[in-house]
């Protein structure tokens, strides 16, 4: 909504689906999936490995938040790194770690005049 773009925007490929790229640009912004997360989906074993390799999609090209603003989007890496800094912890695949609606409308990005 920050920018009027999807922050994981998939597309199907020849050789695999819009959700096997959807899940591999979620893990290019975020870092890999925790096992213990991967393997505690129940269509887990239709995208990923034992490992936790992806099946169909071998090639990542890992980015950071604030580069995709900053290159997409023309921000300052500042705007882009005040950014990041209130939207990822909203992000973590552990649901314990993740910051809670309250908890985001409390940081600084939010409560900043």
């Amino acid at each position: 909504m920050a920018t009027g773009d999807r922050l994981f925007d998939p597309q199907p490929g020849k050789y695999f689906s819009r959700d096997d790229d959807h899940v591999a640009r979620i893990i290019e912004v975020l870092g890999r999936i925790p096992p213990e997360i991967v393997f505690s989906w129940n269509k887990s074993t239709k995208f990923f490995s034992r490992p936790g390799a992806l099946l169909r999609l071998s090639r990542l090209f890992p980015r950071s938040l604030p580069g995709i603003l900053a290159d997409r989007h023309g921000w300052t890496p500042r705007e882009a790194a005040a950014f990041a800094a209130f939207l990822l912890p909203a992000l973590h695949y552990e649901p314990e770690r993740r910051a809670s609606a309250a908890q985001s409308l409390r940081h600084a990005w939010i409560a900043a005049p």
